[in-house]
């Protein structure tokens, strides 16, 4: 057997062998922008040949920084895509520079390649997912803030409708959603703080060795007072920190850092040729920026929504995370239900206090929508309930931990609220939902369009079934007053089947595609599916171009 050999990031160029995070971070240190140095374990890595690539990223480490450890990141070829993040479903892990404890850590990392989410997921993207993924090896750097920065557009100026949030320490509460970030947004002037009572920094091996009640030094900010934290306590080559009091409260980027960080993500984007781009990033103490994953933004992030009425105590108000809207009846998601059961039943609201990783299989199951007390919507888990079309709103009022099993609630993932919905037990009488200028969705043709003032009627299609018969010019000319009918895929990819002449394929990021009659005018701006008389899904209709011609 031929040896494999484990490169230098820079020389990332296969997405194949060496997986889509590294071989983007390869192409910005091309371009010098600032990544940290890396090794990358290729996916074609045999197992019998780990211990030998351990020892080579040993010798590596002798010549880098690595008082705080190394961490070992995933790097999957279809990681990182334009159509599927994968976020969150890949390890990482912070590990020290010992052997058995590397190679612990790369194992680890190797196994997240087939999982059963992983592969729920891929299904549901229509993607297909790898049995082995690369390995990337980075110093681990100890970080005066880090977090996420997500622009939904780009154009010569720079980005254009971009989030950012930023935590103390490692941006690991960000992406998992436990806590709430400090969140800049490019229409608000001022920053909303953060709300963080735990800050994680990568340790070194004598600082991993202090017993729970020891102090730590923070990394110290230029110009500030030097702050000392907490144990609460240390695992995984990380340790967990109290916030002190005297910083809790204290805004944590400059606007001067905040500006160059967006000045860099939009380099960043320019290289990659995205228009929209998301990025975890890391500042250190002595002001210094390191990307440390640049990937395209697979579905745009929801615009911040109005401050709440005075009064208005019969909803609850948090951050849009993925928008749309879904009813139905209310489960508490704990963090032991990791896997998905039948007490975590398909059509529920979930409700949690944060959406991280271990809610991931429980998404993937099918609920009505997400209803979390933490995090935000640039956590792996809202980037995931986005892509797959499940309303969530995060940050909302620990009352709502409240609830009790079984309330039927509705989630307003655009609007970020959540309200008690009315049954049909409760109302008997209801009245159908208004349905006036929707693309109304149902699985088959009906055989009379409702009279309900819809402004269209889409098929149902899904990838590799035949193209739902829809209507020529012909018939549209017989039945001039009937709405028209046209077609959703549920997916984005691929795309739609040769379209009869009148027909024109829309695009809807994070929503799937549309085969929308010409002579209907503009597309809708809400896409409903009904399930018989009851709304079981909104979603607004937010097109990219055309991206086919009539009659093609």
């Amino acid at each position: 057997m031929h040896s494999v050999e484990v490169i230098r990031l820079a020389d990332a160029i296969d997405p194949a062998l060496h997986g889509g995070k590294a071989t983007a971070l390869a192409t910005l240190i091309h371009h010098g922008l600032p990544v940290p140095d890396g090794l990358v374990l290729p996916a074609d890595l045999p197992d019998d040949q780990l211990t030998s690539a351990v020892s080579t990223v040993l010798d590596w480490v002798t010549s880098v920084d690595t008082r705080y450890g190394i961490v070992a990141r995933s790097s999957a070829p279809a990681e990182d895509g334009p159509e599927a993040s994968f976020a969150g479903l890949h390890t990482s892990r912070f590990t020290p520079t010992h052997p058995e404890a590397l190679l612990a850590a790369v194992r680890e990392v190797r196994a997240s390649a087939m999982t059963p989410a992983l592969a729920a997921y891929s299904a549901r993207r229509h993607v297909r997912p790898t049995p082995h993924l690369a390995v990337l090896v980075q110093p681990a750097i100890r970080p005066h803030a880090a977090g996420v920065l997500a622009a939904s557009a780009r154009d010569a100026g720079g980005l254009r409708s971009w989030a950012l949030d930023a935590v103390r320490g490692l941006a690991l509460p960000v992406v998992d959603g436990s806590q709430r970030g400090e969140r800049h947004h490019s229409t608000r002037d001022n920053p909303t703080p953060a709300e963080q009572d735990v800050i994680l920094l990568p340790g070194t091996a004598d600082e991993l060795r202090q017993p729970p009640g020891e102090w730590i030094a923070l990394p110290a900010v230029h110009g500030q007072p030097r702050q000392h934290a907490k144990i609460q306590t240390s695992a995984a080559g990380l340790l967990h920190l109290y916030t002190p009091a005297p910083i809790s409260d204290a805004r944590l980027l400059t606007t001067s850092t905040r500006n160059r960080l967006l000045r860099l993500a939009g380099r960043a984007a320019a290289v990659l040729n995205l228009d929209r781009i998301d990025i975890e990033w890391a500042v250190t103490a002595d002001d210094t920026i390191h990307i440390l994953q640049a990937r395209p933004l697979t579905s745009p992030v929801p615009d911040s929504a109005p401050h709440a009425l005075p009064g208005d105590s019969s909803v609850w108000h948090g951050i849009p995370a993925a928008p749309g809207r879904g009813t139905g009846p209310a489960h508490h998601q704990h963090s032991d239900a990791i896997a998905p059961t039948a007490e975590t039943p398909a059509g529920a609201v979930l409700i949690c206090d944060n959406i991280g990783p271990e809610a991931l299989p429980a998404l993937l199951a099918g609920p009505a929508a997400i209803a979390a007390t933490s995090g935000g919507p640039l956590s792996h888990a809202a980037i995931v309930a986005r892509e797959i079309g499940i309303p969530c709103v995060t940050a909302l009022p620990s009352e709502l931990l409240k609830v009790k099993p079984g309330t039927h609630l509705t989630v307003d993932g655009t609007a970020g609220t959540v309200r008690r919905a009315v049954t049909a037990e409760e109302r008997p009488h209801r009245q159908p939902p208004a349905l006036t200028g929707a693309a109304v969705v149902t699985p088959t043709r009906p055989a009379a369009i409702p009279s309900d003032e819809r402004a269209a009627t889409l098929l149902l299609h899904l990838p590799g079934d035949e193209l739902p018969l829809l209507r020529d010019e012909t018939e549209a000319a017989s039945h001039p007053t009937e709405p028209p009918v046209g077609v959703f895929q549920p997916s984005e990819e691929p795309a739609l089947p040769p379209l009869p002449t009148g027909y024109q394929e829309h695009h809807l990021p994070g929503l799937g595609r549309i085969a929308w009659p010409t002579d209907a005018g503009p597309l809708p701006g809400r896409l409903v599916a009904l399930e018989g008389r009851q709304t079981i899904h909104e979603r607004p209709t937010r097109p990219v171009k055309p991206t086919r011609p009539i009659g093609s």
